[in-house]
């Protein structure tokens, strides 16, 4: 196990991500690292979205964003992000973590404003360091 310093300046993580099983290894991963905070999940770009749109709460310090899902999917939910997603548009950091090894997937994502980095999934405990500086 890592030292798990706890990183205080995250509160609240959004995963968005329609497979349960690397939610629970990324949560775990967190934990393991040191991320002491909310994390909240979402099972495709849409609820994310709508989450985004109805949350009375803060918007979340971290979004972490998968590609591939069904319904809607990362590129989709960038793309309406930066049009509805006013509130939290310049308060939340997005990086997409996904299985894609494609040049075009990154190329695309990180053409975004919005995105602040790609990592492949799942989670390692230095794309976690960096993910929250």
């Amino acid at each position: 196990m890592v030292n798990a310093t706890p990183m205080k300046n995250v509160k609240k993580i959004l995963l968005v991500d329609d497979d349960e099983g690397f939610n629970y290894l990324n949560m775990i991963s967190l934990q393991q690292n040191g991320v002491d905070c909310r994390v909240d999940i979402a099972l495709n770009g849409k609820e994310a979205l709508q989450y985004l749109l109805s949350s009375s709460d803060d918007c979340p310090d971290v979004i972490l964003l998968d590609l591939n899902m069904p319904v809607m999917d990362g590129f989709e939910f960038l793309n309406k992000f930066e049009k509805q997603g006013a509130k939290c548009h310049t308060k939340s950091r997005v990086f997409v973590l996904s299985s894609s090894e494609r040049e075009e997937d990154r190329y695309k994502t990180m053409s975004k404003t919005v995105v602040k980095g790609f990592f492949s999934k799942p989670l390692s405990p230095g794309d976690i360091r960096e993910i929250m500086q």
